[in-house]
């Protein structure tokens, strides 16, 4: 029988936020190489490694697809779209000429809502990884 064992949402959030922070510049690089070259979920990515180092649940590949299905949606309708829109503004004088201080602060503002979006990911991964129970536990953390 499965019981559902909640996740500590802000836990994961606090958790991957200082994961993330605490990357070395040429590890920031990679994963955003990753990102940008193999479509690899950051948010997702870390959330493995929270799983694994804080609840001692590493996903098997089969969950790791099954989590990423729940979330795909959510990912390429509301991430990438804010994602490209705010890559755009980092140099908008092509097509914003005389408006880069107002381009900026719209970038800022979609950067904050790429963060919220990416933070709403990871929520739903928390739910997603409460709904399996123990079932989700295929091996120790390393």
């Amino acid at each position: 029988m499965t019981h559902e064992m909640p996740v500590d949402k802000q836990d994961a959030w606090d958790f991957i936020v200082a994961r993330y922070g605490g990357l070395a510049p040429h590890e920031s690089k990679q994963l955003h190489a990753l990102q940008d070259e193999q479509g690899l979920d950051i948010v997702l990515h870390l959330f493995q490694e929270y799983a694994a180092l804080r609840l001692g649940r590493s996903l098997a590949p089969d969950q790791v697809a099954a989590a990423e299905a729940q979330i795909a949606g959510w990912r390429s309708e509301v991430i990438l779209p804010l994602r490209r829109l705010r890559r755009a503004l980092k140099d908008p004088c092509s097509f914003a000429a005389g408006q880069q201080e107002r381009a900026q602060a719209l970038r800022a503002r979609i950067a904050g809502a790429e963060l919220e979006a990416e933070q709403v990911e990871l929520f739903a991964l928390c739910d997603w990884l409460s709904s399996q129970g123990d079932g989700a536990t295929s091996a120790p953390a390393p």
